[in-house]
């Protein structure tokens, strides 16, 4: 584990919900992450990705709006295990905290909308969800935009 990065597994929306409010409040830059267009508007591209997430294993932690004045509008779903956790990254170097398995959805002008993600995973988390995170992850992506 790299210095200065926890990972907690965690199912306390409060710190979840302190990640994703991070993530909104970062600007797209600030985050090491990819962006897929998907088609469909952000709410179908959300309903769609929340059913991809359940076929992949994944339950559905939270759904999150971004709040007002934040640097990116839309919304975030965060995926967590089976049991009900969802790792939560801490650095403490950079005084940030992550949500690597959120998947943020902004609308664009086309109508469609965009789906940001962590990629590639945090070396953490890919060490606590095994090698197989980045692929299941992937997948939910690559199913829900079809």
């Amino acid at each position: 584990m790299s210095h200065g990065v926890r990972i907690w597994l965690t199912g306390c929306l409060a710190v979840v919900m302190a990640a994703v409010s991070a993530e909104f409040a970062r600007a797209q830059v600030e985050r090491p992450s990819s962006a897929r267009h998907s088609p469909y508007g952000p709410g179908q591209t959300l309903r769609k990705l929340e059913a991809a997430a359940r076929g992949c294993g994944y339950s559905v932690l939270a759904k999150v709006s971004a709040p007002a004045g934040a640097a990116s509008e839309g919304a975030a779903l965060v995926l967590g295990l089976p049991e009900g956790v969802t790792p939560v990254l801490v650095d403490e170097q950079a005084r940030r905290i992550d949500a690597p398995l959120a998947l943020v959805v902004v609308p664009l002008p086309d109508g469609g909308a965009e789906v940001r993600f962590r990629e590639p995973p945090a070396a953490e988390a890919v060490e606590a969800l095994g090698p197989e995170a980045a692929d299941r992850l992937a997948a939910v992506i690559d199913t829900a935009l079809a």
